[in-house]
């Protein structure tokens, strides 16, 4: 089995391991892990040749997904809990624990990781969760789902808070880019795909989110170039 590493920043005490799987979730993390400048490594897994099933990723990880990250405290797995660990230790892409923000945004925070990471993961794989047979029809309802949640999100993106703002996303800006990509990009069927262009506000965020470097240093270490997030191309 293959692996690809990248190093990024200098030293090795307080190092982060990021391991993932090329456009994966872990983009996300990895867009973070640069736009927090920190040192770490980005170890590519090979998934084709079952690299997320041996004993050392089921280690990190029980479910054998990525991403996983090691920590100096150990490591942490699940998108959404990377992403907001990594903002509570280093500050500036969330709020605060003491910020009277925080709630409002915990809430939207996790709608994104349960209603719309979900919802996007029925529609790029409906087959996981009903076989072949029914996959289309799971793929119409996550379709359905997502269309009506994402206009929740956009009438919140449209209020500008200060935790969602073009010029400052953070964990929850990138957290969405992200998953608008998966749905324009990788439905199951072409006819379901969505595009970010139906929501300005989310459109902002994610075209802001994919002209700053640091996302795309990430995203080139991704194998990803052009419009990434508002015009994916497989």
């Amino acid at each position: 089995m293959r692996q690809r590493i990248l190093r990024h920043g200098k030293g090795v005490a307080g190092m982060y391991r990021l391991y993932g799987v090329e456009d994966f979730a872990n983009l996300v993390v990895h867009m973070a892990l640069e736009e927090l400048a920190v040192p770490y490594e980005a170890v590519f897994l090979d998934e084709p040749g079952g690299a997320l099933k041996t004993p050392a990723h089921l280690a990190r990880h029980p479910l054998g997904l990525v991403p996983a990250l090691e920590t100096p405290d150990g490591v942490i797995f699940e998108t959404a809990a990377i992403l907001l660990w990594l903002a509570d230790r280093h500050g500036g892409m969330a709020p605060a624990v003491d910020d009277p923000a925080r709630g409002a945004f915990l809430s939207w925070y996790v709608f994104a990781n349960n209603s719309l990471h979900t919802g996007a993961m029925d529609l790029i794989h409906p087959y996981r969760v009903a076989g072949d047979g029914l996959a289309r029809a799971v793929a119409e309802g996550a379709h359905h789902r997502l269309r009506e949640r994402l206009a929740v999100m956009e009438a919140q993106a449209a209020t500008r808070p200060d935790w969602l703002r073009p010029e400052a996303p953070g964990i929850l800006g990138l957290y969405l880019s992200m998953l608008m990509r998966w749905v324009k990009a990788f439905p199951y069927a072409p006819d379901l795909a969505i595009s970010v262009q139906d929501t300005p506000a989310l459109h902002a965020i994610a075209t802001a989110c994919e002209t700053r470097p640091a996302v795309i240093r990430a995203a080139a270490a991704n194998g990803l170039r052009g419009h990434f997030f508002t015009d994916p191309e497989v």
